[in-house]
C-alpha cells in the first residue's frame, strides 16, 4: 500500500544513485516499473527544455542527473526531486532552486517576503510554490486584478452603448446594446484561479491546500482556459504579473493531473546552466548598472571559406564589463561556466575553457576573462558554500592574456541580501 507523497530527491551531476529501497516498498511499485517512470519524465522534460539527449541516464540500475533542477511528477503521490549541482541537498535548498528558477524564467526576483513561510526544512518544493503563489496573491488583493469587458445586452434600461434605430425598434428582451464593464472575471484571473485549484490537488501540506482552495473560492468561478499563455498584463496591473507568470508555470507543469497517457508536464523545472549564466550576468548588472555590461554581444574571430563562399567566424561572449574604476579604464570579460562532476578531487581549468577563453579575448580585444564556475560542494556545509563566498582557484597567462577561474558560492542566496552578497563577492574579482 503506497502511503501519500512519497519523494526521492538526488542531485545533478553526483555519482549515480539507486532508487532508495524506502521509496520501492513505500510506493509498493516494482524497482523496473519506477525506472520506466523515471525516464518517461526524463522525455518529458528533454522536450520541454529542449535538449538534444536525456537528462536522467540509467546504468546497472543507477540513474545520474544532469543538465536540469527540479521537481518531476512520476505518478500520484510520487514525486522525483533533483537539487542544482551547486546547492546540493542543504538545508534550505529548495527556496534557494524556487529563487533561481523564477529569477531565470522571468528576470526578476521574488524578495524574502514571498519564502518566509516555507522555509522549515521539511517543506517540498511543490508546498514552497503553493505558498509562495498564496502570498503573492494576498499581498495585492488592495487592487484586485481587473480588466475592461465588452459584453452585448438586450435590455430595457440604457447602460452601455446602442445605435439610435435600436431605440425606435426595440427587440423583446429590450433595447441592443453595448456595456461595458470593469470585471474581475478576466483571462488572467481565470488562469491563477485554476492555478490554484489544480495546485491543492497535488501539494501535500493540509494548510498550504486550504490556502489555494480560499484563494480559488475568493476569484469568480470561471471556465478553466484551454490554453495558457504567456502575456503582458495592461500597466495599471503590473503589480499581478508576478503571480500571473508563476500561475502559467503551476498551470504547465504542477498543476496538471496526471495521466500516464498524456502526460504533458513534467512539473517544475529549469535548465542549470541557463539559470547560472543569468545570476551572473544579472549580479554584474547590479553592480557596473546595465551602460557598463554587455550580454552577449557579438565579435568576428576571423572568416571562414566555404567554396566560393567567406562568411565571417564569429564568437558571443556571456559578459564584457566596463570598469571606470581605474585608469585606464579596463574591459574586463567574464563567462560563466557550469559544467563538471560535484565529486571531483581536483578544480581545474579545462583546455576546452582556455581555448574558448583566448578565442573570446582575442575576437573582442580584451586582456582580462574571469571564468566564473559555481562553488563545489564537498563534505559538510560551511560558510565556504554560501552566498558571498568568492575564490580564486587557478591562473593562466597566454600571450599577455590573464584568465581567471574563480567559484562563487551560492547557498543561501534567497535569504534578505543574499543576491546582494553574490553580485558583491563576483565584482570583488573584477
Amino acid at each position: 500500500m503506497m502511503h501519500s507523497w512519497l519523494r526521492f530527491t538526488a542531485i545533478e551531476y553526483s555519482k549515480p544513485t539507486a532508487i532508495p529501497e524506502q521509496f520501492l516498498r513505500g510506493s509498493g511499485i516494482k524497482n523496473g516499473q519506477i525506472q520506466n517512470l523515471v525516464l518517461s519524465a526524463a522525455e518529458r522534460v528533454r522536450r520541454l527544455l529542449k535538449l538534444e539527449t536525456l537528462p536522467i541516464s540509467l546504468t546497472a540500475d543507477r540513474f545520474q542527473f544532469q543538465d536540469f533542477a527540479g521537481l518531476l511528477t512520476l505518478a500520484p503521490g510520487l514525486e522525483l526531486e533533483v537539487a542544482p549541482k551547486f546547492l546540493g541537498n542543504t538545508s534550505g535548498w529548495r527556496e534557494d532552486f524556487f529563487f533561481l528558477a523564477t529569477l531565470s524564467h522571468h528576470g526578476r526576483l521574488l524578495d524574502d517576503e514571498g519564502l518566509k513561510s516555507a522555509a522549515h526544512p521539511a517543506s517540498d518544493l511543490g508546498t514552497l510554490i503553493g505558498r509562495s503563489l498564496v502570498e503573492m496573491y494576498w499581498r495585492n488583493q488592495r487592487r484586485p486584478l481587473r480588466t475592461y469587458r465588452h459584453r452585448r445586452e438586450r435590455e430595457f434600461a440604457i447602460e452601455g452603448e446602442f445605435d439610435a434605430e435600436d431605440l425606435l425598434y426595440p427587440d423583446e428582451e429590450g433595447f441592443r446594446q453595448q456595456i461595458t464593464s470593469f470585471t474581475r472575471s478576466n483571462p488572467y484571473n481565470a488562469v491563477i484561479g485554476a492555478a490554484a485549484t489544480e495546485l491543492a490537488t497535488v501539494v501535500p501540506d493540509i494548510e498550504t491546500r486550504a490556502r489555494l482552495e480560499r484563494l480559488a473560492q475568493h476569484l469568480p468561478r470561471q471556465v478553466r482556459p484551454m490554453q495558457v499563455e504567456q502575456r503582458k498584463l495592461p500597466s495599471r496591473s503590473r503589480p499581478w504579473q508576478a503571480t500571473y507568470d508563476l500561475s502559467c508555470d503551476i498551470m504547465r507543469g504542477l498543476g496538471g493531473v496526471y495521466d500516464p497517457k498524456d502526460a504533458l508536464a513534467p512539473g517544475f523545472v529549469m535548465q542549470t546552466w541557463r539559470a547560472w549564466e543569468h545570476l551572473v550576468s544579472l549580479a554584474l548588472r547590479m553592480i557596473f548598472g546595465g551602460r557598463k555590461v554587455s550580454l552577449q554581444s557579438r565579435h568576428r574571430l576571423g572568416t571562414r571559406q566555404q567554396g566560393s563562399l567567406t562568411t565571417d567566424l564569429c564568437v558571443i561572449p556571456d559578459v564584457i564589463v566596463v570598469d571606470d574604476s581605474t585608469d585606464p579604464v579596463r574591459r574586463v570579460l567574464v563567462d560563466a561556466k557550469y559544467k563538471g562532476r560535484i565529486d571531483a578531487n581536483s578544480f581545474a581549468i579545462s583546455n576546452a575553457d582556455i581555448y574558448e577563453a583566448l578565442a573570446f579575448a582575442g575576437a573582442a580585444k580584451i586582456r582580462d576573462v574571469i571564468l566564473a564556475y559555481p562553488c563545489r560542494l564537498v563534505g559538510e556545509l560551511s560558510e565556504d558554500h554560501m552566498a558571498g563566498y568568492v575564490s580564486e582557484f587557478s591562473t593562466i597567462k597566454v600571450d599577455g592574456i590573464s584568465i581567471k577561474a574563480v567559484e562563487l558560492g551560492v547557498c543561501g542566496i534567497s535569504k534578505r541580501g543574499g543576491l546582494m552578497r553574490f553580485a558583491n563577492a563576483l565584482a570583488k574579482i573584477i
